[in-house]
């Protein structure tokens, strides 16, 4: 019984601590009963102990997952779950980490049950036992009646139970995860676009936490980015771009689906950019070096789909390099006949700094010593600069290499890029990170950027006019869906002309809001 009990006691320990007394009286009742239902159906000591093998395993994984992260098993590791192939849940087994937890597993199964089968049948139930199970049910009567004054923690405390906790997993965040990853997740909309010319191929970079400033193709003092800086001339970069959002949640829906952000609402989305060029006659490909979940809850589905190595991920902490999408963007440019839009999420400059370059961008000082916390803290640090500055330039190498591979077209090709948002670093801005109601407007001024190879610039005239006019005006995130949807020669019924900065139609939006930590706030000065 002692390991059996093990996971459960774990867990009890953790819902207690994290959950509170309430979260905790919910739990034991959920487990109390569960274990009287086996106890009923199995009739027998050695019988008990035998079906509660599986929940023996299963409990040891979700205490496990549970006692890691924090949190029981969520949202996080189902779209791990359902964007991992069963190539990959392979090649872990094969590495040590993974064949040291099953061999672990293997070796407390075999114990538990040659343990089990050495237990004499004897019943479970007896006349001499009415007391006690009268006095059970008392204890989960008294313990479900404290628990029931608070709903919030009675629902954390029974999801906490592995076998409860395992099911409602599989039916909510699981089920949501496979819908995304097989496009139903969002009752899509026909826009009802079309499209005329030839093969043109279109590619989006979204950018992450990338603030203008520390770009010196802007103006900053340190050599940041200096194959964007010899592109003057053959890339529009627009000055005055500006984020809807100081998150990645928000503001990545806005970017594929044109939604203003004083509209802003999940559940109104019916379509996204992917879709609009698919239904156009466009080949598209999504290629995600970011948390899957951003795309799919948003609907993204494209032809191809390309996650980051999730297990692997999972173990590590961290995502790999967004070098990692260059072979599958050097296949999908390649790919012949058609026209074709490419799409790729990266993880650019998120924190932490370090982690997003190897050590050949070491160019502005080092990194070493810095953890999540110190890119967080309210300290002035000129290591988290230097970090953020070499993420700064290993995004500029990555976007050259982007741009050399289109270079290499002969058929009409761009490339644009957009941040989601900016960032604020506490040595430059007295503030840190993004995302929160506490900001400086470099969590909102972007880097924005679109090259054009000179035969779309031969076939568009009218756009490239149009791009390289409004480039010294405001830029909002809502307006890329319009804008790529204008550059790529996309006609649909929702085509708005005064909301693409490839038109001459263009009005900037100086008067909507922006959302800030949630909340709708002023554009900032």
């Amino acid at each position: 019984m002692a390991i059996v009990s093990a996971p459960y006691l774990a867990l009890g320990g953790w819902v207690a601590a994290a959950r509170g007394p309430q979260a905790l009286a919910a739990y034991l009742v959920s487990v109390c009963l569960l274990l009287w239902l086996l106890a009923m159906a199995a009739r027998n000591w050695r019988a008990l102990l035998l079906i509660q093998l599986p929940l023996l395993l299963l409990g040891a994984v979700f205490a496990a997952y549970t006692l890691l992260y924090g949190t029981p098993p969520g949202q996080f590791i189902a779209y791990v779950l359902a964007t991992s192939s069963w190539a990959e849940f392979r090649g872990f087994l094969t590495i040590w980490q993974g064949m040291r937890w099953l061999l672990v597993a293997l070796v407390v199964a075999v114990i538990y049950l040659l343990l089990a089968l050495r237990c004499p049948p004897h019943p479970i139930a007896s006349g001499r036992s009415a007391r006690l199970r009268y006095g059970f049910l008392g204890a989960v009567l008294l313990l479900s009646a404290y628990a029931a004054a608070s709903p919030a923690a009675f629902i954390d405390g029974i999801a906490a139970n592995p076998p409860i906790g395992t099911a409602l997993f599989i039916a909510g965040p699981l089920r949501q995860a496979l819908a995304g990853v097989n496009g139903t997740a969002v009752a899509r909309l026909r826009y009802g676009a079309a499209r005329r010319g030839g093969e043109e191929v279109h590619i989006l970079v979204v950018g992450e936490s990338a603030r203008r400033d520390s770009w010196s193709v802007y103006g900053y003092r340190r050599p940041t980015t200096p194959y964007l800086d010899k592109l003057q001339g053959e890339a529009v970069f627009f000055q005055h771009a500006v984020a809807d959002a100081n998150f990645t949640t928000g503001v990545v829906p806005i970017l594929l689906t044109g939604m203003s952000p004083d509209h802003f609402d999940m559940r109104s989305i019916s379509g996204n950019l992917v879709a609009l060029a698919e239904e156009a006659g466009y080949s598209t490909a999504w290629l995600m070096n970011q948390d899957p979940h951003i795309s799919l809850l948003i609907g993204v589905h494209a032809d191809r789909m390309l996650y980051p190595p999730s297990i692997s991920t999972l173990v590590s902490g961290h995502l790999p390099l967004d070098q990692s999408l260059l072979p599958e963007l050097q296949r999908e440019i390649e790919r012949s006949g058609g026209p074709r839009f490419i799409g790729l999420h990266v993880i650019g400059s998120h924190w932490q700094y370090d982690l997003r370059y190897p050590a050949g961008f070491e160019r502005f000082g080092s990194g070493n010593g810095l953890s999540y916390l110190s890119v967080l803290s309210q300290q002035p640090d000129q290591r988290v600069v230097d970090a953020y500055d070499n993420s700064v330039a290993y995004s500029d190498w990555f976007l050259g290499q982007v741009i050399e591979l289109a270079r290499k077209l002969a058929v009409p090709a761009t490339v644009t890029y957009i941040s989601d948002h900016g960032e604020d670093l506490y040595l430059l801005d007295g503030n840190a990170g993004h995302g929160t109601s506490s900001y400086t407007r470099h969590q909102f001024d972007i880097p924005a950027l679109i090259w054009m190879n000179p035969a779309y610039r031969a076939a568009h005239a009218d756009k490239v006019q149009a791009i390289e006019r409004n480039a010294s005006k405001l830029i909002r995130s809502h307006n890329l869906f319009y804008s790529l949807g204008d550059v790529m020669g996309i006609e649909w019924a929702g085509a708005a002309p005064a909301k693409s900065f490839a038109s001459l139609q263009f009005v900037p939006d100086d008067s909507t809001p922006v959302i800030a930590g949630g909340n709708l706030v002023a554009l900032p000065p």
